[in-house]
């Protein structure tokens, strides 16, 4: 239904060339205005006219490095800028044990390390390590899911938990792109443990968090059983994405069945009926992502591109600001002049997205 509301904006499919074009435009922005030369690294914040402060948190990194894989996969020149950002990202590696790990912030520091991070690392690496023909970038990608894999235990019958230091609940947002990960793995690899493990956390993330009502899923669970019923868009994203891959590895077709139920529930909680993306930018470019992924390889999926078109459209002429930044809303109208501070993790989301959109 809400896909037939959305359509009436544009029946029109994704024009390519302007969402490359606002893509690439995006990330120069972001180079002249948050690069940080001397470290080869970017800023998580700065003000306008002013230079970063601080090096951003590895969950920007993680979004950064993966609109840099897009980009380079539409242009060779960047791929010269990904790997150097790949590269400077070796300093936020923590070898402290039990298992070494991608922390927060780069070294030295007291480790403060998350499983979901290090997730969306093995994800960008993975892709990186494909575009550039590296298995350097694939063995990063093997030892931060290694680090992953390490906040897995038997309690509530298995899963991941969310943060080393405070093993207080298991979410999807460490489950969902942990099995994620391990797909991407499994397709450049062959391993066959790779796919059983994806197959183990689809599983437990599903029995654990999914909504029966809707198919969308739930934010977390303690260790007492609690669910915290929270909904952000990625986390179904990621879900969707999972049973999609699992369907074109396996053909069963329970994953089938669920891809179609995520995109169909996901597109009409996510979407509104003028077309606006509802959740924040940086969850909802893990979920269109997940949209497509799921119209290419699943039959019957749903064609997402005229909504994705118009959503992006409207955050592009909406969220941006009046020096060309995005806000954390995919339809912010900002009326009292620039963002202060804006975000690299906004810019880059935004920037991913009509990449992502631009590729088909």
């Amino acid at each position: 239904m809400l896909l037939t509301a959305c359509i009436v904006f544009s029946t029109a499919l994704i024009d390519s060339a302007e969402m490359r074009t606002w893509g690439l435009d995006t990330l120069s922005q972001i180079r002249s205005e948050l690069f940080i030369p001397d470290r080869n690294l970017y800023g998580e914040e700065a003000k306008p006219g002013e230079k970063p402060k601080n090096v951003a948190f590895t969950w920007s990194v993680g979004i950064m490095v993966q609109a840099l894989d897009s980009a380079a996969k539409v242009d060779a020149s960047y791929k010269s800028v990904l790997q150097q950002y790949i590269d400077a990202y070796g300093s936020y590696w923590n070898p402290e044990g039990p298992v070494p790990g991608y922390d927060v912030w780069p070294m030295p520091k007291p480790k403060d390390r998350y499983y979901d991070d290090n997730e969306w690392m093995v994800m960008a690496f993975a892709d990186a390590a494909t575009v550039l023909k590296s298995k350097h970038d694939l063995d990063l990608a093997k030892g931060a899911f290694s680090f992953a894999m390490s906040g897995k235990d038997n309690n509530l019958g298995g899963g991941i938990y969310w943060r080393e230091s405070d093993k207080a609940s298991k979410n999807t947002c460490s489950n969902a792109p942990a099995a994620a990960g391990a797909l991407a793995l499994f397709e450049q690899t062959h391993e066959p443990s790779y796919l059983h493990i994806a197959e183990e956390l689809y599983d437990w993330t599903k029995s654990h968090l999914r909504d029966p009502s809707d198919g969308l899923y739930w934010d977390n669970v303690g260790l007492s059983g609690k669910i915290t019923k929270w909904k952000f868009s990625y986390n179904t994203g990621l879900m969707l994405r999972t049973a999609a891959e699992l369907y074109r590895f396996t053909k069963r077709d329970e994953y089938a069945q669920d891809a179609k139920e995520m995109q169909a529930a996901s597109l009409k909680k996510w979407t509104d009926p003028e077309g606006n993306f509802t959740d924040d930018l940086k969850f909802m470019v893990l979920l269109l992502e997940n949209w497509l992924r799921a119209y290419r390889l699943v039959p019957g999926a749903e064609d997402p591109r005229p909504v994705i078109s118009v959503g992006l459209t409207r955050m592009h002429n909406l969220s941006r600001d009046s020096l060309g930044h995005y806000g954390n809303k995919c339809n912010d109208r900002p009326t009292k002049g620039p963002y202060s501070p804006f975000h690299l993790i906004d810019q880059a989301a935004a920037a991913q997205a009509f990449l992502l959109a631009a590729a088909d």
